[in-house]
């Protein structure tokens, strides 16, 4: 029986946590020690424990909760044909390489891709580097290339699956193939949350309407941008409001204005530890900015966060950006600003 993930459900063997939808943790000990990551066809060739499982190809952006239907899914008939359970993923996002000036922002970063992948239960990832070459490829000629080295038993795909040259390539190829091959092919029905199909490009829209309650659940965690701090201005600690900085770099992102966050520090000093934030983002017009910047404000404390990796989680818009006359009232909206991200994060 499939898992349903449909109607906030938890399928047996996963689990909910503060981070989202994982793997149960005496289940996902059944399994490989740890997510294996294969960076060429070479390596995959080479990995003779991964083969003779079940895979499923995709990009993965976000891996969103449509995602984790078909990868739940995919554990389901890794299980049935007693094999690991692999996905194929690619960097650059494909469209970025062949569309760069209608590429789609991100909703993660690759190591992010990574590590939900690995909750969702998959034993390895095989992470092609796309490029044109890779995009040239006939459809039959990567089909063949995957089974060759992966020597895969079953493919799972996505209800809107195509790939090869020109996306000519579906589930009936891989079909016709796998007669010959030896591998059968399934695929998975659409996935719908509140009356539509759930979407890395329907997660997005969210995202740039703030509306951080539907982005989260449809990607089954809470909104984040992530980085490693970088150097600032110091403007914030001059006036009393010292700020950890990060670079949106290619990621989407909401609509720049004042924001109620949290703050998470996975590794600070060897231990977790977590804040309530304010977080500006903008172009700090008030200066004259120019760059698109993403700067937290934690309360009640002065960490040394320089360097280290932050996961901002969106929960509330306060306020459109705007420019103040000078630091002095800039200072004032910053104080009632973190009064009233406090007032909206003690409520949730």
């Amino acid at each position: 029986m499939m898992p349903d993930f449909r109607a906030g459900a938890t399928p047996a063997g996963f689990a909910w946590s503060e981070h989202g939808l994982h793997m149960d943790v005496p289940i996902a000990a059944a399994r490989l020690a740890a997510m294996q990551i294969l960076r060429s066809w070479d390596a995959a060739q080479a990995a003779e424990a991964l083969h003779g499982g079940a895979v499923t190809v995709g990009n993965f952006d976000g891996v969103h909760m449509g995602h984790r239907q078909v990868l739940a899914e995919l554990r389901v008939h890794a299980e049935t044909v007693d094999g690991p359970a692999v996905a194929v993923t690619f960097e650059p996002h494909p469209r970025a390489v062949l569309y760069p000036d209608e590429a789609p922002r991100r909703l993660c970063h690759l190591h992010e891709r990574l590590e939900q992948l690995e909750a969702a239960g998959m034993d390895a990832v095989l992470l092609l580097h796309f490029d044109r070459q890779l995009a040239a490829w006939p459809a039959e000629r990567f089909t063949r290339q995957l089974h060759d080295a992966l020597r895969f038993r079953h493919i799972h795909v996505g209800y809107d699956f195509a790939f090869g040259h020109d996306r000519q390539g579906h589930a009936d190829l891989m079909r016709e193939l796998g007669g010959s091959l030896g591998f059968t092919v399934s695929e998975a029905a659409a996935f719908e949350m509140r009356g539509a199909v759930v979407s890395s490009t329907r997660i997005r829209s969210a995202i740039e309407a703030a509306d951080f309650d539907l982005a989260a659940e449809l990607l089954g965690r809470p909104y984040t941008i992530s980085g490693h701090v970088g150097p600032g201005w110091q403007r914030g600690r001059t006036m009393g409001f010292p700020t950890a900085n990060l670079d949106v770099a290619d990621l989407a992102h909401p609509p720049a204005g004042i924001y109620a966050v949290r703050v998470r520090c996975p590794d600070f000093d060897g231990e977790e530890r977590r804040w309530d934030a304010a977080a500006y983002l903008g172009y700090r017009p008030t200066f004259n900015g120019r760059t698109l910047i993403l700067e937290a404000h934690v309360f009640d404390d002065d960490p040394d966060l320089y360097h280290k990796r932050l996961e901002i989680a969106f929960v509330r818009r306060i306020r459109e950006d705007r420019a103040f006359r000078g630091a002095d009232e800039l200072a004032r909206q910053i104080a009632a600003d973190c009064a009233e991200a406090r007032r909206i994060l003690t409520r949730i």
